[in-house]
């Protein structure tokens, strides 16, 4: 039976997301620990300071043993030890930063293989906006030129179907439907708000003190769901 799988619009591991996260961790059984993979920070932020970003947030606040997967470059994925540490991991929760370096990290990979592996024996896996964004099977990518008509799609890993995913929808985020519509050929397109996400656990519910917008084949108008709301929409591929 496949586990839990939580999707977050960004902004994570602050006070704001606890809602999110203590529903992904209930919904996963309350693991004791919590497997980090900061592969998105590497190009455009400080991997020290996520970490310890993490250690305070789960760690503290939310009570649980933080440790690092240290994929930080795709040959990382490679190794042996990092392979494992994802294999046997009953909650992995992959951060936001840079999609198409966390993609090109796990695209085709021994790690990738193990987080579905450890996803299909029943653990919890989340990612929150570049880390929920790969877990799609599209991707919307910038371009020098800032204009939705610059911004293009690539195919992601693709454990949720049929779908797009735009994060950070209440602050920047609605310029980003247009392009969605134009790269993912009539795919759903899933909107978060910032702190704010869904959790799948054989069935959709939202969490966080925003909106969930789903448009279906990218048409108008979207449902709107906020915390507490089921969404009745596909299952992730097990």
């Amino acid at each position: 039976m496949a586990g839990v799988l939580g999707l977050l619009g960004g902004d994570e591991m602050h006070a704001a997301c606890e809602g999110f996260d203590q529903a992904l961790l209930a919904a996963a059984g309350e693991p004791a620990e919590v497997r980090v993979v900061a592969a998105a920070v590497v190009q455009n932020g400080s991997v020290p300071m996520a970490l310890a970003l993490a250690r305070r947030y789960f760690g503290r606040r939310l009570k649980r043993r933080v440790v690092e997967v240290p994929l930080h470059r795709r040959s990382d994925a490679f190794r042996d030890e990092v392979v494992e540490a994802l294999r046997t991991s009953e909650m992995t929760y992959i951060l936001g930063g840079d999609p198409g370096y966390l993609l090109d990290t796990l695209l085709d990979t021994p790690a990738w293989e193990a987080l579905r592996a450890a996803y299909r024996a029943g653990g919890a896996l989340a990612g929150s906006s570049a880390g929920a964004m790969v877990l799609c099977e599209s991707i919307l990518l910038r371009s020098g030129n800032p204009s939705p008509a610059h911004r293009h799609g690539r195919e992601a890993l693709a454990l949720l179907q049929g779908v797009v995913l735009i994060p950070h929808l209440n602050r920047f985020g609605r310029g980003w439907v247009e392009s969605a519509r134009r790269e993912a050929h009539a795919r759903d397109i899933l909107g978060l708000d910032e702190s704010t996400g869904v959790v799948h656990d054989g069935a959709w519910t939202a969490h966080g003190p925003g909106e969930v917008r789903l448009w279906r084949r990218g048409e108008d108008p979207p449902l709107v769901r906020r915390a507490g709301d089921h969404l009745r929409w596909r299952a992730p591929r097990s």
